[in-house]
């Protein structure tokens, strides 16, 4: 008795995909809305051989403070631009830092990739963010 492959296999369950998230704690008393900032990448090349050349922070204060740090930016450019689309969100009582999901084969953490996170990480750090109004 032989056994049929099924022509239709079902999508969903469990998937081969990895997602690294750096969590930095934060004071309490910082708007959420500070905390976002997502790079706007300059590129040359197409698909495989697509180069960072430059590197735009978009989003609240934290962007601001990321476009101000000029040794960022040039380790960006030096990251692939898969690694190179971080995304910075808050989170419950600190700062979400995180790329893009990977399949087992590419999921990887590179001095180069740690060092640019670290960077993020000491960026959200230095904000300063107002006192709390004391009533």
């Amino acid at each position: 008795m032989s056994m049929a492959q099924d022509l239709n296999p079902v999508s969903w369950g469990a998937q081969d995909r990895y997602q690294a998230h750096f969590i930095v704690k934060i004071m309490v008393g910082c708007d959420d809305e500070d905390f976002l900032a997502r790079p706007t990448l300059a590129t040359k090349g197409f698909f495989a051989s697509k180069k960072v050349t430059g590197v735009k922070w978009v989003g609240g204060k934290l962007a601001d403070t990321l476009n101000a740090d000029d040794s960022l930016k040039t380790m960006m450019t030096k990251l692939s631009y898969k690694d190179a689309q971080i995304n910075v969100e808050p989170s419950k009582g600190g700062v979400r830092i995180f790329g893009k999901w990977k399949d087992s084969y590419d999921f990887t953490m590179t001095k180069e990739l740690f060092a640019v996170y670290d960077r993020i990480a000491y960026g959200i750090k230095t904000m300063s963010c107002p006192p709390p109004v004391q009533s």
